[in-house]
């Protein structure tokens, strides 16, 4: 099968040369993605709606599935050369190839000798943002430069197929971009479920519309916005633009054409390939079972001589390379060939008269130098000694009130909104954990509340019953980071505009346990009751090496339990409970089936050896429960597995401030 530089390829090259290698020898070489689950199908979605909204026939959509790959390609580029003999066409999935090159693009419109080209991305913009600024040293700068040198590079391929088919000589092509609307709100029930996610053979899928879909949406609010982006294009491939031709080495056409050479005859060539600090964060990388090569690691051996495996880099530090000392900025950590936590000066953070364990305890708080210092120390020591500055953080638990709250939200984002009234990547809370902690020591779990049903909004009822949990007394109520915080700014919001009979009660309430974030629209004071932030908490007064630079919740809560002999004696085995975690399938068994049956199978969208262990209910599955693919059976696994993990959440919080309590006295 000839081998094509595409689309994938080239935005893997931009990255880095040897990315785009890594990425065609796939099978050999360990990836490790970091990204949500379910995002290239919610982007599937708003590609088919881009497909209707762009008037493409259903018949003009050119499907690339199919057991052969090798037919199913040379299928898609011979459809799209008959379609392009049409003086007016409009076609979805063009494949356009050259000898090497082969680009599928989304949406194509041919007006005579107009080609208009338009990549769509499930990648949200307001309705007024500029895509891209210039400064007046001719430079760009834009949120979105990947989108636009991805709609360049498809213009690029497609011109050079113009000059090799004569047939097409006349044709010209301007370049759009599709994104989403952040500001549109979409007046159509259940938008999402009207674009059915099919998963097909061999790991491929398609989006199959309703039936009536084009009527649904016929006069309907669009969502999303669409930009041209022809003269951008123009000047990037003929090198206009100083900092973005600096990226393809001073020659985008010189670049591409070279990486797609390196690409198609698959060969390593480390000539193109420039070592930064974004190398240590490659993608291409082994986890500790994995058996496959590992790329990065090939890299900084062949380009520095050094062998990076196994130990800890520099960019390990709290905030990667901003976090570096001053030497080491800007580039001096290459030039000195130091690429371990080990080569850090840590007295650079905290000179060394400061950094006895009898200056820690004088100190108010953990400073951001104080927690690189600890960490970067404890990796040259080999210490596993704990710092917990005691008398600070029993000044900060006296200004707490008892009962004391823990909540944790599981909250849902999409591109394509699932209900009417909702705009792009509005939030949808559906979930919530509490627990209470006493004065005395004791605790408990208090409450939940969870929401799957399908086509059933839950942000209102959601706040309804968080207010009638917390509502008993006055006590401090935390979170951990910053989340719960954006959530309930973002359902004030939504209760603002409104038609709710309790809207006003629920606005208070908000307002008195939150404060305004950034972005805030209809400004308020903070509340009486602001939520603290456990984890802020946590990393002002609690350090242990075990952590690591990470503030998660998942590595803060065993550290801390690990420090105090008292809670292995309490807990046992039970010191890390998200390891523990059941899969689906035991939650599936635990179920009961005459009150729960499996009506129908859902063996296509069902996975029983999933655990619901980082972050909630995934992007992907959250969509399915809405539009009705889970039978009842498995819809109510997963129900239990998502309480389960919501409150484990809250239950480690809980365990922090154990930790603090027994540690204070």
């Amino acid at each position: 099968m000839q081998k094509f530089f595409t689309k994938s390829a080239f935005n893997q090259a931009v990255e880095c040369p040897m990315r785009a290698y890594y990425y065609r020898n796939g099978k050999d070489y360990a990836y490790h993605y970091e990204g949500p689950d379910g995002i290239a199908e919610i982007g599937d979605q708003f590609g088919a709606l881009a497909c209707i909204y762009e008037g493409v026939p259903d018949e003009n959509i050119i499907r690339r599935g199919g057991a052969n790959p090798v037919e199913a390609q040379a299928k898609s580029i011979d459809d799209t050369l008959e379609l392009l003999r049409k003086e007016n066409v409009d076609i979805g999935e063009a494949a356009f190839s050259t000898d090497k090159y082969l680009v599928y693009v989304d949406i194509l419109h041919k007006r005579g000798d107009e080609l208009t080209i338009i990549e769509v991305k499930s990648k949200c913009i307001s309705a007024s943002k500029p895509l891209y600024r210039f400064d007046k040293k001719g430079k760009c700068s834009s949120d979105y430069l990947d989108k636009i040198l991805d709609v360049t590079f498809q213009k690029y391929v497609i011109q050079q197929f113009i000059k090799t088919h004569s047939e097409f000589a006349n044709l010209k092509v301007h370049a759009k971009l599709m994104m989403v609307n952040s500001e549109a709100v979409c007046d159509v029930d259940s938008l999402s479920t009207l674009l059915r996610i099919k998963f097909l053979e061999g790991g491929h899928r398609e989006i199959e519309c309703a039936p009536d879909i084009r009527k649904i949406l016929k006069g309907k609010t669009r969502i999303d916005r669409i930009i041209d982006v022809d003269e951008i294009s123009d000047k990037i491939i003929a090198d206009e633009i100083p900092n973005i031709a600096e990226m393809f080495n001073g020659c985008f056409v010189d670049y591409v054409e070279k990486v797609a050479d390196m690409y198609i005859n698959n060969r390593k060539d480390y000539s193109l390939c420039h070592i930064g600090t974004d190398c240590f964060k490659c993608p291409f990388r082994k986890e500790a079972d994995d058996d496959k090569l590992d790329g990065h690691i090939e890299c900084f051996q062949n380009m520095c001589g050094v062998n990076i495996a196994g130990k800890s880099a520099i960019t390990n530090v709290k905030d990667a390379s901003k976090g570096l000392p001053t030497s080491l900025k800007k580039g001096a950590w290459l030039e000195q060939k130091k690429f371990f936590l080990t080569d850090i000066d840590e007295h650079e953070y905290v000179p060394a008269e400061n950094a006895t364990p009898e200056a820690f305890q004088k100190r108010t708080e953990l400073s951001n130098n104080d927690l690189r210092y600890l960490h970067v120390h404890s990796v040259k020591t080999g210490s596993s000694e704990p710092t917990f500055l005691k008398e600070a953080a029993k000044a900060e638990m006296s200004k707490w009130t008892y009962p004391l709250h823990f909540i944790d939200f599981e909250t849902y984002q999409g591109a394509v909104p699932l209900f009417r009234g909702n705009r792009p990547n509005e939030e949808i809370a559906y979930q919530f954990s509490h627990h209470i902690a006493y004065e005395d020591g004791t605790f408990k779990h208090a409450g939940e509340y969870i929401s799957l049903e399908a086509g059933k909004f839950p942000n209102f009822e959601f706040v309804r019953k968080l207010k009638s949990q917390l509502d008993d007394d006055e006590g401090t109520i935390f979170r951990y980071d910053i989340h719960e915080n954006n959530i309930l700014n973002a359902i004030r919001i939504q209760l603002i505009d409104s038609n709710e009979t309790d809207k006003e009660e629920l606005i208070r309430f908000i307002e008195c346990i939150t404060h305004p974030t950034g972005s805030c629209k209809v400004p308020f004071e903070p509340g009486v009751r602001d939520m603290k932030d456990l984890k802020e908490i946590a990393q002002k007064y609690f350090y242990h090496p075990s952590m690591g630079s990470s503030n998660s919740i998942k590595q803060v809560m065993p550290a801390i339990l690990h420090s105090d002999p008292f809670f292995h004696e309490k807990y046992g085995d039970d010191m890390d409970p998200y390891h523990n975690l059941p899969y689906l399938e035991e939650f599936a068994a635990g179920v009961n089936k005459d009150e729960f049956p499996a009506d129908f199978d859902d063996s296509d969208v069902w996975n029983a050896d999933k655990q619901i262990n980082r972050g909630g209910i995934s992007k992907l599955d959250y969509v399915l429960l809405q539009a009705g693919r889970f039978n009842k059976l498995h819809t109510e696994a997963i129900r239990k597995a998502s309480r389960r993990y919501c409150e484990l959440d809250t239950l480690s919080m809980v365990r922090i401030w154990e930790y603090f309590r027994i540690s204070t006295k």
